[in-house]
């Protein structure tokens, strides 16, 4: 996986390059994340970040992945492709509600009061999981008190503008370049590297 980071600070950012790998690792991402780039400028109060994702698997129906079955008017589910339990969780807590769905076992689960074919047929998209297990690990990174945000989103790339106060045009256009060039996979194959200045790159002139 390749992360870079661009700005005014070199400590800051070989920390923060530290910082989004922890993430990832603690968010068991580290596999579904092709590469990252941040844009790091304290003196603007500027922070972009922008991920590319690895291709989400296509969606599945539940009995697809698990065996369904009624036991005492319940739906009880064991989950056979182990690689979708998050997301098959994820929709059957939004489906009926985390109190009705009881994780008997890592791959053991009883929805409470749900009928088998209620459950059955239900489509899980690892693809939009994937996007917030993502967005989740961005907010983890974002300095707080950068609550003045822009987003732009792509089918396997993301990326937010932050800042702490007005959002100028000229941090748009940066994280318009950058996002443009994740979306192409730009420096993907370069490693972990970490960048000091944007403008020696040649990028804020784009």
């Amino acid at each position: 996986m390749n992360i870079q980071v661009e700005g005014s600070e070199e400590y800051g950012n070989d920390a923060y390059v530290e910082l989004f790998e922890r993430v990832l690792i603690d968010l068991g991402l580290t596999n579904r994340v092709e590469g990252a780039r941040m844009l790091v400028y304290p003196e603007k109060h500027l922070f972009i970040v922008s991920v590319r994702m690895r291709q989400a698997r296509t969606s599945v129906k539940v009995n697809e992945v698990a065996d369904v079955s009624d036991r005492g008017g319940n739906a009880y589910l064991v989950i056979r492709n182990e690689s979708y339990a998050p997301a098959l969780l994820a929709l059957l807590w939004k489906q009926f509600g985390r109190e009705r769905i009881e994780q008997l076992s890592r791959l053991e689960v009883l929805a409470h009061g749900i009928k088998t074919d209620r459950i059955e047929g239900l489509q899980i998209s690892p693809g939009e999981e994937l996007r917030k297990e993502v967005l989740d690990a961005i907010w983890r990174l974002l300095p707080e008190g950068f609550k003045v945000r822009h987003n732009l989103f792509d089918d396997d790339v993301m990326t937010i503008i932050s800042t702490e106060h007005t959002m100028e045009d000229e941090f748009l256009q940066m994280g318009k370049v950058a996002h443009e060039q994740m979306v192409k996979g730009i420096g993907l194959d370069q490693g972990t590297e970490v960048v000091d200045d944007l403008e020696e790159e040649g990028e804020g002139d784009v």
